[in-house]
């Protein structure tokens, strides 16, 4: 057997300190934990094989990208599929007092909203931060986040209307 690579430990060191966080976001994102443990272990595979040549400092970003592009990839594979937990017992329904849940609001939005969303508000992660990971500039994070958070508001307003007798 040959020695294992000297950065070894710290790629193992990073991958236990993350992981649960990558789990998190990739969920939020996808909407579903056997998508996100496909992801997330894409995501680490890809880490391993670039690790040396990544500099410390921007381990968390390289990261992050490889997870979103991951995530886009994805739904590109899959855009009329629904992975879920479980199946449901009826037909998947749309109707406005089923929205009022906000993963299912969050899950009604299109792709690159959710995951400006989830890079901005779940990662808790700066605007600079998100253009880097999206490669876009900062002003179209900014708009993005704005018309996300625009369209989330509706579904919720929309569902809790719809819940309200009056």
């Amino acid at each position: 057997m040959g020695r294992r690579p000297v950065w070894e430990d710290a790629y193992c060191e990073f991958f236990a300190a993350r992981q649960r966080a990558f789990m998190r976001t990739a969920y939020t994102i996808l909407g579903s934990w056997q998508s996100a443990e496909d992801v997330v272990q894409t995501t680490l595979s890809t880490m391993y094989v670039h690790w040396p040549r990544i500099r410390d400092g921007s381990r968390d970003a390289y990261a992050r990208r490889v997870l979103v592009n991951a995530c886009m990839a994805t739904f590109r594979s899959v855009r009329n599929e629904t992975v879920t937990d479980a199946p449901p017992d009826r037909g998947v329904s749309h109707d406005a007092a089923d929205r009022l849940d906000l993963a299912r609001a969050l899950q009604l939005l299109n792709t690159r909203d959710r995951v400006v969303l989830t890079l901005r508000y779940l990662d808790d992660l700066s605007v600079h931060d998100v253009a880097a990971i999206l490669d876009v500039p900062t002003g179209t994070v900014k708009s993005q986040t704005s018309r996300a958070l625009k369209r989330l508001e509706g579904l919720m307003t929309t569902a809790t209307e719809s819940k309200d007798p009056r």
